[in-house]
């Protein structure tokens, strides 16, 4: 069974009515550490860390433990959008051995569409692995309950000032001579860093802020790494990967996202760039609630 959008208090008491209806000896719990889930079921219970799946110490030991009296809960382990990831490849060898299986998921994707495939894979002992993303094909081999989050970022506009857009012109004319064989998007990496500046002074001290590093030394901003419990926070700046942005929402449980934006074209950009994920958000949802 896959459940997607649940926050930690309504995972805990799926695991809880779970474990009230079935002889379930033991439960184990598949997580990253930062999304680890206290859902102390009426049994032994041992959490594994999503990192550690692959270790031989627990993967050959889990094969032997693992049988049809065994809950595996899989909690925000979606960490990849290849679905032949070898971590995944273990996840879908124990989850063959159980009948009982528990799938948590804030969002349903990382970036696009057949992202979801790899729930599908885990839930369904990978009967469509070579399929792309079709839910009504899907529908009724997959027991899916779906607690909408979509997600909408207000912008919050602010005007650079002459000497931020002078020194982004220069940094930008360095990067582009510079780059070589390099990655394209150490271009908009960098210069997104130009309009911090330009934001310090809107920054509200009794507001919370995420950002991605913490050069200006702000007591109420956090790294999107850092971020760990569930509070409503101002993006000081856009991460560049979208599962990096998808965990922050996870931990915060947040909805709707202010964003301080220059006008600064790369701020823009990456404006324009997660509010189309935000559309590829909703457009999974509203394909998985039909």
């Amino acid at each position: 069974m896959i459940r997607l959008g649940l926050d930690s208090a309504a995972k805990a008491a799926c695991v809880m009515g779970y474990v009230s209806k079935h002889p379930i000896r033991k439960v184990f719990v598949f997580a990253p550490d930062r999304f680890r889930v206290d859902f102390a079921p009426p049994c032994a219970t041992e959490h594994i860390e999503y990192a550690q799946i692959i270790l031989y110490r627990y993967y050959y030991r889990l094969l032997q433990e693992i049988d049809g009296d065994v809950l595996l809960v899989v909690n925000e382990c979606m960490r990849t959008q290849n679905r032949h990831d070898l971590t995944y490849n273990c996840l879908r060898n124990f989850l063959q051995q159980t009948r009982h299986q528990i799938i948590f998921q804030r969002l349903p994707i990382i970036d696009d569409a057949d992202d979801f495939m790899t729930l599908v894979d885990l839930d369904t002992r990978s009967k469509w692995r070579r399929q792309k993303w079709d839910a009504k094909a899907m529908r009724g081999d997959i027991d899916i309950s779906v607690a909408e989050r979509c997600v909408r970022i207000e912008s919050i506009d602010i005007e650079a000032d002459t000497s931020t857009q002078a020194k982004y012109a220069r940094k930008k004319r360095q990067l582009i001579d510079g780059i070589g064989l390099k990655d394209p998007h150490t271009i908009p990496r960098n210069l997104l860093l130009i309009g911090g500046a330009a934001k310090l002074q809107h920054v509200d001290t009794a507001s919370l802020y995420v950002g991605r590093n913490d050069r200006f030394k702000l007591p109420n901003l956090c790294t999107y790494r850092q971020v760990s419990d569930v509070t409503q926070r101002t993006v000081f700046e856009f991460c560049h990967g979208f599962l990096e942005f998808s965990d922050f929402l996870a931990v915060t449980g947040q909805h709707v996202i202010p964003a301080l934006v220059t006008d600064l074209k790369v701020d823009r950009w990456y404006l324009s760039r997660f509010n189309q994920w935000t559309e590829r958000v909703r457009d999974a949802y509203a394909a998985l609630s039909e």
